[in-house]
């Protein structure tokens, strides 16, 4: 494991504990990110969602520890029993505060783990969970993404700027990302800015 990524403590930690990440968070466009993308579990989807939103930074299964880089996470879980009940361990341990110092959990994000309707049992239990974060978001299930490409080689969706023209109509992907995801990334975008107002615009939206 890299020296980046260490336990804390290091032994008999609690289920919801997971690892921080003490380098900053990778800048991969012409704004350091505005959130991190953090899985509540493996699997989760937090390298294709990070990819897909240009403000985001992808930080695998561990917490953003480092002050440099962004601190605001929204946690990812997978629409399964085990996926939600992961991320109630995960949001449980940010309420006792066994996060690193500068952490805001700030969403929820489930993502559908079939097609169509999640089953009410666990439809119930995400609701329940999703009480614990100031938002919650859905991702639906996407057919294409199952033969999608490498993760760098996703489209990416980026805040419009105000006089932008929408991608055209007829555009799919992998030309572009598919709108309910994008959709999705600019409903945390809204929020995040609203909740927290930063002072300055080199935060991953483009002014």
């Amino acid at each position: 494991m890299s020296a980046a990524y260490d336990h804390y403590p290091p032994e008999h930690t609690p289920p919801g504990t997971l690892t921080w990440r003490r380098e900053p968070l990778p800048v991969t466009g012409p704004y350091p990110p505005l959130f991190a993308v953090m899985g509540a579990h493996g699997f989760a989807g937090t390298t294709t969602l990070a990819q897909m939103w240009a403000p985001a930074a992808d930080t695998g299964t561990s917490w953003p520890a480092h002050h440099t880089t962004t601190q605001l996470v929204i946690v990812a879980a997978r629409g399964t029993l085990d996926g939600i009940r992961a991320a109630a361990n995960v949001l449980r341990a940010a309420d006792r505060g066994d996060i690193p110092d500068g952490v805001r959990v700030c969403g929820l994000v489930v993502v559908a783990a079939r097609p169509g309707n999640c089953p009410k049992e666990i439809s119930r239990y995400a609701n329940t969970v999703s009480e614990l974060v100031p938002h919650r978001y859905n991702v639906d299930w996407c057919e294409p993404l199952m033969c999608a490409p490498e993760s760098h080689r996703l489209p990416v969706w980026t805040p419009p700027r105000p006089d932008e023209l929408p991608p055209p109509k007829k555009a799919q992907f992998p030309d572009v990302v598919p709108k309910q995801i994008a959709a999705v990334g600019q409903q945390i975008c809204t929020d995040l800015l609203n909740d927290h107002k930063p002072s300055h615009t080199s935060s991953g939206v483009r002014p």
